[in-house]
C-alpha cells in the first residue's frame, strides 16, 4: 500500500491598505514598501497554515494561487509599473520561506506565486521536497485575460516523482479545459494539485468541473483556493471517482486533507456487465482501449480560433496601449 496524507490550505486575503493599492490616491510606488506592508503579511497567513499541515503529519500540501498577493498589479502598465520587480522580490522571499517549512516538517509543498525569469514573468507552482529543495516546477499554460497583460504562458505539462507517487500540477484557469488534466493522467500522474483563485466559469459549476476532471482522468485532484463566499472557497480532496473526500467549505484559514491509498485500484465489480463483457474491471484501462482517436482530430484544429472576429490577444494589446497612454484607468 502507498498511503499518503494529501491536503490543501484555504487562506483568507488580508485587506489591502491604500498605500499598496496601485490605482488609489494614497499609493506608494515602492517595492520595499509593498513587500513589507502587503506581500510579507499575506504570506504569513499561508505559512501559519503550512505549520498546521506539518503538525498534522501531511505528506504533501498545496497552497492556493498567488500566495504573495501581487496579481492586483497586472493592469498597471504605465511608467509606474513595478510588477516585474515585485514578482522577482516576492518569489525569492516566498521560496526561502516555503523551503524552511518543507524541511522543518519533512513535507512536500506545492507553492504558487509569480516569478520573474530572463524571458519574462510566469505564474509558477514549485514542488518542494521533504528537504526543502525545489524538484519540479509548473508554469501556468492557460492564461485568462487579466494575466495576459504582463505574464507569459508556460508550454509544458510535466509529471513529477515523489516518494509516494507521481503528481502533476495545474493552476486556476488551466482546469477550465479538459485536455491538461487528461494529458497529466496519460503521463502517469496519480494526483493533480490545483492552486487557484477561481472556481469554474461560475460558482455552481466549479465543483462539477473538478469532479468530472478527476473521474475522467482517474486521478485524485487536490484543490486549494482562497476563502470567499462569492467565487466560492471549497478547497478539498477529490478521488478518482469524482467523489469529494474532504471539503473546506467556506471556512477561512483552514487546512483540509485526506489519507489515500494510491495502490487501491479504480475498478468496477466483477458482476458489472461492462466488466463481464470487456473482461476488464479497470476503468482507466478500459477508457484507453475504447477511445476513438480517429474522431478527435478537430480538437487540435488551429483554424477554429480564426473564426472569431477579434482575436483576444489583439484587444489585449490595444487596451494595454490605452492604459499606458492614460486613456483608461482601473479602479
Amino acid at each position: 500500500m502507498r498511503k499518503a496524507k494529501i491536503g490543501a490550505i484555504q487562506w483568507k486575503e488580508l485587506p489591502m491598505e491604500g498605500s499598496c493599492y496601485p490605482f488609489g490616491a494614497q499609493y506608494v510606488n515602492d517595492v520595499a514598501h509593498i513587500m513589507d506592508r502587503q506581500v510579507k503579511p499575506q504570506l504569513e497567513v499561508t505559512l501559519s497554515l503550512l505549520d498546521e499541515a506539518g503538525q498534522a503529519g501531511l505528506d504533501i500540501v498545496t497552497t492556493c494561487e498567488d500566495i504573495c498577493a501581487v496579481s492586483v498589479y497586472f493592469a498597471d502598465v504605465t511608467e509606474k509599473n513595478i510588477f516585474p520587480a515585485l514578482a522577482e522580490a516576492s518569489a525569492a522571499y516566498a521560496e526561502a520561506r516555503l523551503a524552511e517549512k518543507a524541511k522543518k516538517y519533512s513535507m512536500y509543498i506545492v507553492g504558487c506565486y509569480f516569478k520573474r525569469y530572463a524571458d519574462g514573468i510566469y505564474n509558477v507552482a514549485s514542488l518542494f521536497d521533504r528537504g526543502g529543495c525545489i524538484i519540479g516546477e509548473y508554469r501556468k499554460s492557460h492564461l485568462p485575460a487579466n494575466e495576459l497583460w504582463q505574464v507569459k504562458a508556460g508550454d509544458a505539462l510535466d509529471v513529477f516523482e515523489t516518494d509516494f507517487g507521481k503528481v502533476g500540477i495545474l493552476i486556476c484557469y488551466d482546469m477550465m479545459y479538459p485536455e491538461p488534466a487528461h494529458i497529466l493522467s496519460l503521463k502517469g500522474a496519480e494526483i493533480v494539485f490545483h492552486p487557484t483563485l477561481g472556481y469554474g466559469w461560475y460558482d455552481s459549476i466549479g465543483e462539477a468541473t473538478l469532479r468530472t476532471r478527476a473521474n475522467d482522468g482517474s486521478i485524485y485532484i487536490v484543490v486549494a483556493k482562497n476563502h470567499r463566499h462569492n467565487a466560492a472557497g471549497r478547497s478539498g480532496v477529490i478521488d478518482y471517482w469524482g467523489q469529494v473526500l474532504a471539503d473546506a467549505g467556506f471556512y477561512a484559514n483552514k487546512v483540509v486533507w485526506q489519507e489515500v491509498d494510491l495502490d487501491e485500484p479504480k475498478v468496477q465489480p466483477d458482476w458489472f456487465y461492462q466488466t463481464q463483457m470487456s473482461g476488464r474491471g479497470d476503468v482507466a484501462g478500459r477508457v484507453l482501449i475504447e477511445r476513438r482517436l480517429d474522431m478527435y482530430g478537430l480538437l487540435a484544429d488551429e483554424t477554429l480560433a480564426a473564426r472569431l472576429e477579434a482575436p483576444p490577444h489583439k484587444r489585449q494589446l490595444a487596451l494595454m496601449r490605452m492604459a499606458a497612454d492614460g486613456e483608461i484607468r482601473w479602479g
